[in-house]
């Protein structure tokens, strides 16, 4: 999937704030080579806790094990019905296997429940793009730039680093 100019602009800086939010508050990212253990761990302690299973389907959907990440996804879903971020990540899930009709639901569902987070509005812009809503996605990707720019990982107001001028210029 070849993705738009405005969303290859902040792909990386979206990335980065999940990576930095999750350091923040499991004590690892991702990348940590034992990120699965940790993730199933936290999941065993607190298997009810949404926000864990959401935890647990990003760090198998880095692994590339789509299928489990989607079930957990979906179980997130299942105890947090409202949570944006299990939606948006159900869209980005379902955009990767083709699922575009899915996905676009998914992502405007995520959208409808929180305007304001920039991976929530990136992946909106992604299912839309795909799904050829070409002005749409733009704004969406316009937005999220906005959102990301105006808050740090705290919802403070963020110190811009030097790869915002690399945004400014287009996309």
């Amino acid at each position: 999937m070849r993705i738009p100019r405005a969303a290859s602009a902040i792909r990386v800086p979206i990335w980065q704030r999940s990576q930095q939010r999750m350091r923040e508050r499991y004590g690892f990212d991702m990348d940590a080579p034992d990120a699965l253990d940790r993730a199933q761990a936290l999941v065993s302690e607190a298997p009810a806790d949404a926000e864990r299973a959401l935890l647990l389907a990003a760090v198998l959907s880095s692994r590339g094990r789509a299928q489990e990440a989607e079930t957990e996804v979906r179980r997130a879903l299942e105890l947090a019905p409202r949570l944006p971020r299990a939606h948006t990540t159900l869209a980005t899930l379902l955009m990767q296997r083709g699922d575009q009709d899915e996905a676009l639901r998914s992502a405007r569902n995520a959208a409808a429940l929180d305007r304001e987070d920039p991976t929530v509005l990136y992946n909106l812009g992604l299912a839309e793009w795909f799904a050829g809503e070409r002005s749409t996605a733009r704004a969406a990707f316009e937005r999220a730039t906005e959102a990301l720019q105006a808050t740090g990982g705290d919802g403070a107001p963020a110190v811009r680093p030097p790869w915002w001028r690399r945004i400014g210029r287009g996309g």
